[in-house]
């Protein structure tokens, strides 16, 4: 009997099976044309068939029971992929223009599924060259073995064909398995030959627009076959798709708000929704296959319910006409801002009878601080299931963070590339979108476009600071009709008026900040000042703390500088003490800008992208209630002669924000025009080469490789994408800051760190993940560099005992940085 895994023991023949029902159900929904259905379904069928065909040698069912191994003869990957490509090359011809390809895209595909993509150049060559040691030496190396395997598949092909050939006609393949089995044993160089061919194509580029397609069918291919293997392999039971009605939103707040009233704050969120509840049915009435939205709507207009209800209709929509239920994925930049969120679609869906005990059905949130749990029939899953069901976004709403969602659609990595079919054909909301960095733009435009045509997803960019990834003509703007524009939103709601400090651009030092707020302070308002490093934040907070206290002010230190577990609950602090009407001062970074709801009477902002001084601004008078308009001051900081924000944002974000923002004060309804002007100005003074890179990399199949030019050139592989930018020479270091840390590090080094048995050492480490997490900071390499170092290979991360937290930390604002330190470390 051959066997795909142990423990326990599965047959091979059965474990093919599962395979391909579970990508068959899978591909159900994408929705595809019909030759590119047709094509990608007979794709996924060989893949699905030939994936683990390596499995079939002596080798590797030898080491299988017994892990005796004879050198890389148990290897399976390289010889299914050889013979993938081979049964597609003897395929009659399939409808997609594309389809030509097919033996390339199902041999990268069976190739790398047990890992992570990479540069197809290092897969390919020429029949020719194949036993020659000029070419790459793991694909020379490869060649070698396979000559051996295929012997033993042709002493033991009798039985092979005896264990495969009822899976095979049950699956109707339409090529006789012995004689393709003969042929492939005979003629294996010819899968070489074909191959090469079409990668010649695709390199050489001789087919335009067509190729630049063929990533994308790459990665769905990729996509299903790595996750149906890994459903087999796990052992689990899809679910069946849950409905949720299109008026979920209306039924929430028919019961929870005025919807009536069209007045004040309340009536100008609910005009703004009317708005665009009629737009959605007008385009649907006339514009249907539109795949591409904005909705630009003011700080506050409570775009979170409004985006949410127009993809229920959307996906109801799709129901109806459309025959297939797309997934609704909501995408933001920080993990600070996913909580409340979440909490926001949890309580629409507590509305539906059967979401409590089945929650993760419906709702998944996703980043890289979640906890793995999933509750269907309410019943808990194990660890390792429902990891990953949260992984692969097994649900009908997904909550997820912009590096999770980006890093699939431009990705190489297994893990992450196993969910990219689930945002096919779904219905996606990027809510401040213009995070992304302005250099990758134009690589967002064409991947968000490519899915939306080839894919048909919904795309919805949420926000309000629009930027200009798409030009004008490629989106339509969902909050207008005949007689209203955004901008009718924004002029009729003036909660703030923003102007520089003494109504002059000129720079501050400390001292010279601090004299200003002094001489501008309002005993009985509430203060936010924000700042772009930790280095003056921290001087500000530690001179400004005294003074504040004595006029009764509850005084309040936030950035990552401090553990994220303190920094939640000073946010919670803060929130309850201005509910309550209390003196609160706030000084912070940028963190305070992620999302975090709270409003203040004064905001004191340094220099920055206008849109950034515009989140600041939201923080301002957020809910309209003052009795008098709010106060944001723009305060440039210096050091050593030169703007801090060029340290941080660089000299074009920088000098353009300073000259766009003009002399006297502006009012809200302004920004409008002058965020759009500051992204137009930013995009024409950009280079582009790294979406340029990335692009060309994509079209050529170039995901990664161990020798990469430097993140800074022009990127030649998708690996080289990075949403985030990495800081530079910076470390974690896990702080014991009270007695739960001390534990949870206890706990750590006893169930992780020291457990012998890798699948329970693995489980403990996803249990106490997030714990972890909310201890971890990430410091500058030469401020704690002399912390012990015995266990990093283990850890990865440096550890801040309790007895040495005075030496380096300090309880209000965190890590203790020297005065030499002159580096702007952001955040």
């Amino acid at each position: 009997m051959y066997l795909s895994h142990t423990k326990p023991d599965k047959r091979l023949v059965v474990h093919l099976r599962e395979v391909y029902e579970y990508l068959k159900t899978l591909l159900e929904y994408v929705p595809l044309s019909r030759e590119d259905y047709e094509t990608v379904q007979y794709i996924g069928k060989i893949v699905a068939v030939t994936h683990d065909f390596g499995k079939y040698l002596s080798y590797f069912q030898t080491y299988l029971r017994t892990k005796e191994t004879e050198g890389d003869l148990h290897h399976h990957s390289f010889i299914s992929a050889v013979f993938a490509a081979h049964l597609l090359c003897r395929s009659k011809s399939l409808p997609a223009s594309w389809s030509e390809f097919a033996p390339l895209l199902g041999y990268f595909a069976v190739m790398h599924h047990h890992g992570n993509l990479r540069d197809i150049a290092l897969d390919v060559t020429d029949s020719n060259d194949i036993y020659e040691d000029d070419i790459q030496r793991s694909l020379y190396d490869r060649v070698r073995t396979l000559k051996i395997q295929l012997e033993d598949i042709k002493k033991h092909a009798s039985s092979i064909i005896g264990d495969l050939s009822p899976l095979w006609e049950e699956l109707q393949i339409p090529l006789s398995l012995s004689e393709e089995l003969a042929n492939f044993i005979q003629h294996y160089e010819n899968a070489f030959d074909e191959t090469y061919r079409q990668f010649y194509l695709l390199t050489r580029r001789k087919r335009g627009a067509l190729t630049a397609k063929l990533y994308y069918y790459a990665l769905l291919l990729y996509s299903v076959l790595i996750d149906a293997d890994k459903w087999s392999a796990a052992n689990i039971k899809r679910n069946s798709r849950v409905h949720i009605p299109g008026h979920l939103v209306d039924q929430y707040r028919q019961a929870n708000f005025d919807v009536e009233i069209l007045e004040g704050t309340n009536g100008w969120r609910n005009r703004m929704y009317g708005t665009v509840m009629e737009r959605i049915e007008q385009i649907a009435r006339t514009n249907a296959a539109q795949r591409l939205f904005t909705l630009t709507a003011p700080t506050g207009a409570g775009k979170t319910l409004l985006s949410i209800s127009v993809a229920l209709k959307w996906r109801e929509h799709a129901q109806k006409y459309e025959g297939y239920t797309p997934k609704i994925i909501y995408a933001l930049p920080f993990t600070s801002v996913i909580d409340q969120n979440e909490k926001v679609i949890y309580d629409l869906l507590a509305q539906l009878q059967d979401f409590k005990g089945n929650e993760q059905r419906y709702l998944v949130k996703h980043h890289h601080l979640s906890t793995f749990q999933y509750r269907t029939d309410h019943q808990e899953l194990p660890l390792r299931q429902a990891l990953l069901l949260t992984e692969s976004w097994e649900a009908e709403f997904i909550i997820t963070t912009f590096v999770q969602l980006f890093q699939t659609l431009i990705g190489y990595e297994n893990r992450a590339l196993k969910k990219f079919h689930q945002i096919a054909g779904s219905i996606l909301i990027l809510d401040e979108i213009q995070n992304v960095p302005v250099e990758y733009w134009p690589l967002l435009r064409v991947v968000l476009s490519n899915m939306a045509e080839l894919f048909s997803c919904k795309i919805l960019l949420l926000t309000a600071t629009q930027p200009l990834i798409f030009p004008q003509g490629e989106t339509i703007e969902l909050l207008e009709s005949e007689s209203v524009q955004p901008i009718h939103f924004f002029q009729e709601m003036e909660r703030v008026h923003l102007q520089w400090l003494k109504g002059s651009k000129g720079t501050y030092n400390v001292d010279e900040w601090m004299e200003q707020f002094q001489l501008h302070f309002e005993d009985g308002k509430t203060y936010l000042a924000i700042f772009n490093t930790i280095k003056t934040s921290i001087d500000v907070y530690e001179r400004l703390k005294k003074w504040l206290k004595q006029h009764g002010y509850h005084v309040f230190y936030l950035s990552t500088n401090i553990v994220p577990c303190e920094r939640k609950q000073r946010i919670e602090a803060i929130k309850d003490l201005l509910k309550e009407k209390q003196k609160v001062a706030v000084i912070s970074t940028q963190v305070v800008e992620a999302g975090v709801d709270v409003d203040f009477d004064v905001v004191y902002r340094d220099l920055g992208p206008t849109d950034s001084i515009v989140q600041a601004a939201g923080r301002c008078n957020r809910n309209g209630q003052k009795d008098c308009l709010g106060k944001v001051y723009i305060t440039p900081m210096e050091r050593n002669g030169a703007l801090e924000s060029k340290y941080v944002y660089g000299a074009v974000h920088t000098n353009i924000a300073k000259e766009l923002l003009p002399e006297e004060s502006m009012l809200e309804h302004q920004f409008f025009d002058a965020i759009h002007q500051y992204f137009s100005n930013v995009k024409n003074a950009k280079s582009f080469t790294a979406s340029d890179g990335i692009i060309k990399a994509m079209e050529e199949l170039k995901f990664d490789a161990k020798d990469k030019p430097g993140i800074k050139q022009k990127p030649e592989y998708v690996s080289e994408f990075q949403l985030i930018e990495n800081a530079h020479q910076a470390v974690d270091v896990f702080v014991e800051v009270d007695d739960r840390a001390i534990a949870i590090w206890q706990e750590y080094i006893t169930t992780v760190i020291e457990e012998s048995n890798l699948e329970t050492r693995f489980e403990n480490y996803l249990r106490l993940k997030r714990d972890i997490l909310q201890y971890v900071i990430s410091a500058p390499i030469q401020l704690v560099k002399n912390l012990d170092r015995d266990l990093y290979e283990k850890t990865r991360m440096l550890h801040l005992s309790n007895d040495l937290l005075n030496q380096y930390y300090n309880s209000e604002y965190g890590l203790i940085r020297s005065s030499e330190m002159v580096d702007a470390w952001i955040m």
